[in-house]
């Protein structure tokens, strides 16, 4: 059996375009919307889509905090028997189901625990924010031995696919912190491939702003950080260099 979860947070722009994606995926037979405190009518779209008799509803009134609705539906598919759990981001905006279709193919049929897509393509400009959180991925990716396989993917960033043997083997509650998860999943030697390549020109995320912007790279800067320290057994305490990069993490996460 094949899921695919969609962590949404007021996403009634967007989460229409999501589903009419995954609705030409014909190996797909569970969708689980996680809703992170929605207030807006993200879950009538959802509830009123087609697939609506595949969907299993997970609807949090109270925002989980990023990256932490992968973690709850993960465990449900888990518990629902799936082999594949494909995550795709509420926001994602475009025509990718030819990708979504290469990372579950992956998974299935390849022997591939971590479906990856590859998001940076050679782009000539790109700016100090995005040159800095790039970097601590390459850091991260090199520790772990993999960037001469994955180069800079990661699954914090585009659509990826796990399987059982994943979940099993790492646990549901790392994936809240994506490059912890990938830490884990390389240092038990699961298989990790690209498996689809899309660049953030064909699609991209709903804008949110410089703040927003901001405050996502310092996430990902720490979730990097803090995945190798936990390589090195050291505190996660996201630090370097007297920076701490907390992001939209919250102090209580760092355990």
């Amino acid at each position: 059996m094949v899921a695919a979860v969609i962590p949404a947070y007021n996403e009634e722009e967007n989460i229409q375009s999501v589903l009419d994606n995954l609705a030409h995926l014909l190996s797909l037979d569970l969708i689980i919307p996680v809703l992170n405190g929605c207030t807006d009518c993200t879950r009538d779209i959802v509830l009123a889509h087609p697939l609506a008799a595949r969907t299993k509803l997970i609807d949090d009134p109270l925002p989980l905090g990023i990256d932490v609705p992968r973690s709850r539906g993960a465990l449900f598919a888990l518990n629902m028997g799936a082999d594949a759990v494909l995550f795709v981001d509420g926001d994602l905006q475009g025509n990718y189901t030819f990708c979504l279709e290469q990372l579950i193919c992956e998974t299935l049929h390849h022997n591939c625990d971590l479906a990856l897509t590859n998001c940076y393509p050679y782009i000539g400009f790109r700016s100090d924010t995005a040159r800095s959180v790039l970097h601590y991925r390459e850091k991260l990716n090199r520790k772990l031995g993999i960037f001469s396989t994955i180069g800079l993917a990661t699954p914090s960033h585009g659509p990826h696919c796990v399987s059982r043997r994943l979940l099993s083997t790492v646990g549901t509650a790392c994936l809240s912190i994506p490059p912890l998860m990938l830490a884990k999943a390389a240092q038990a030697h699961l298989t990790i491939r690209v498996a689809a390549r899309l660049s953030a020109n064909q699609w991209k995320s709903a804008e949110r702003g410089d703040i927003h912007n901001q405050k996502i790279a310092d996430t990902i800067i720490g979730d990097c950080i803090e995945a190798m320290q936990y390589l090195n057994h050291e505190p996660r305490t996201r630090e370097e260099k007297g920076v701490r990069y907390l992001g939209y993490r919250t102090p209580k996460q760092l355990i």
